[in-house]
């Protein structure tokens, strides 16, 4: 380990709503909640201190995710002592990237562990999407802003780009959790034709209207056959609640946030309004939720040395 590891790490990931509708497994937007890790190496044994949302249900032990893939990828690097300060906006099992960010925060400090020095983004790019099979929520939550990302010969590619500026998200959050994996076991292995037609037109007015500024088009463009409406039998709320915000002109279009349980929507200027609405959908087909109006993150990954 070189003496720039000796000392403290800290890095901030953000949190990240992925497909927005049509662009399954391809899109991800980076936005303002975030995860804060911060590492020291001295002591003895791992010491983890963890703050912030759903804190007491993170655990606390060598079986926490970021630890693992920090002690994964620093190998012969890691000290015989770790204390690790944990800070966390973004709500588990959510549908807003809360194990993407856990997984490039711990693949980061451990690189930066063996390294000596912070990782290229690249270098975490490729370890983070490889430890969480797709890419659209690890490439936002490195890159920040909007990703659209392919795997070519099991090579990721992927770029960042910006949405219009005044351009909102609200997120609407139920107070239930709703697993990736159970998520993707409602998905079928194939899917017909006009399936897939339907999604391609949609993906292309999805994004001709968030990078030519064309938010007419951002209705149309977050509809899909995919996914949404097969997960929404795991969560009913989550798909009434859509159907109620996309009457509204206030909404430029809203879809599951991610595998779900939660709701985001493109608005302009109406963030609190939709939230509301939202809210009281889940609210009276029985649960409880909150609602967060939030701005895309363009910084991605970030260290402080």
């Amino acid at each position: 380990m070189s003496r720039s590891a000796r000392h403290r790490m800290k890095v901030r990931v953000p949190a990240s709503t992925a497909n927005l509708g049509s662009g399954f497994d391809t899109v991800g937007l980076a936005v303002q909640m975030y995860l804060t890790v911060e590492a020291t190496p001295g002591g003895e044994g791992l010491n983890i201190e963890i703050t912030g949302r759903d804190a007491e249900k993170i655990a606390t032990d060598h079986t926490n995710m970021i630890y693992r893939y920090i002690a994964e990828h620093a190998g012969d690097a890691m000290p015989m002592g770790l204390n690790l300060k944990v800070h966390s906006d973004i709500p588990l099992t959510r549908g807003f990237g809360s194990s993407s960010a856990a997984i490039v925060a711990g693949i980061s400090i451990g690189e930066w562990l063996k390294r000596g020095t912070p990782p290229e983004r690249q270098i975490v790019l490729d370890a983070a999407c490889k430890a969480e099979g797709h890419p659209d929520n690890v490439t936002a939550a490195v890159l920040g802003g909007l990703t659209v990302s392919a795997i070519i010969d099991e090579e990721l590619v992927t770029n960042s780009l910006r949405i219009p500026e005044g351009l909102e998200i609200v997120a609407i959050i139920p107070d239930k959790e709703l697993s990736t994996q159970k998520a993707r076991e409602v998905l079928p292995l194939s899917i017909s034709r006009a399936e897939a037609i339907f999604n391609l037109q949609r993906l292309g007015l999805l994004l001709t209207g968030l990078f030519l500024n064309r938010k007419e088009l951002l209705i149309q463009g977050v509809q899909d056959q995919l996914h949404q409406n097969r997960r929404a039998t795991l969560f009913p709320p989550m798909g009434e609640t859509i159907t109620r915000l996309n009457r509204e002109r206030a909404c430029l279009g809203a879809f599951i946030s991610g595998a779900g349980p939660s709701v985001a929507a493109f608005t302009k200027g109406q963030g609190p309004y939709l939230g509301q609405i939202g809210v009281e959908t889940i609210t009276s087909m029985g649960d409880q939720a909150e609602y967060k109006v939030l701005a895309p993150d363009y910084i991605g990954l970030k260290y402080f040395e």
